[in-house]
C-alpha cells in the first residue's frame, strides 16, 4: 500500500475544458457530476472560472453566485475556485468562438486517480519526464489512420 503522503509534491495530469453555454442555459447536472468527481477523490477544480459574451461582444468574467441557482444546485458553491490563471486577453479569445448572450465555465482540473500509479512507478525508480493532453482531432485522425 502506498501512503497518500507521497502525493503532496505529485501532480497526476492536469487539462482544461471550456464549455459554452448558449444562451446562458446552465445545467445543473453536470456541475453536479463535476461536484461528485470531486467528492470522490477523482479530480482536484484547480480553477473553475466563468465568463459571458455580451450583444456587443464583449467578454467579461462573471463571478459564480451571480449566475444563482441552475435546478437544486447554487453555483455559488463554485465561489473561490477562481485561481486567476486566465487573464482577460486568455477571455477575449474565447470570446472570439463565443456566440453572443452564451455563458462559458473554463475549468482546470487535476486528475487524481492516476497519483497512485505514478507514485508506485516512482518507487520503483522511475521519473515523470512528460505529461499533456491529446487533441481530440489528433487522436481522430490518427485512429482513422489505422483502418480500425
Amino acid at each position: 500500500m502506498i501512503s497518500d503522503d507521497i502525493y503532496d509534491d505529485t501532480f497526476g495530469p492536469i487539462d482544461s475544458i471550456v464549455m459554452e453555454f448558449p444562451n446562458g442555459a446552465i445545467g445543473a447536472e453536470g456541475f453536479n457530476h463535476l461536484l461528485s468527481l470531486v467528492n470522490a477523490g477523482t479530480i482536484r477544480v484547480l480553477d473553475l472560472e466563468f465568463v459571458s459574451k455580451n450583444a456587443d461582444g464583449t467578454v467579461a468574467r462573471i463571478e459564480a453566485h451571480d449566475l444563482g441557482i441552475v435546478g437544486e444546485l447554487d453555483l455559488a458553491i463554485f465561489d473561490g475556485a477562481s485561481s486567476g490563471l486566465y487573464t482577460q486577453e486568455d477571455f477575449d479569445q474565447m470570446g472570439e468562438v463565443m456566440t453572443s448572450g452564451s455563458v462559458a465555465a473554463v475549468l482546470i482540473y487535476e486528475e487524481l486517480s492516476l497519483l497512485p500509479v505514478i507514485a508506485s512507478w516512482e518507487t520503483d525508480g522511475a521519473r515523470l519526464i512528460g505529461s499533456g493532453a491529446v487533441e481530440v482531432d489528433e487522436l481522430v485522425v490518427a485512429l482513422d489512420a489505422t483502418g480500425d
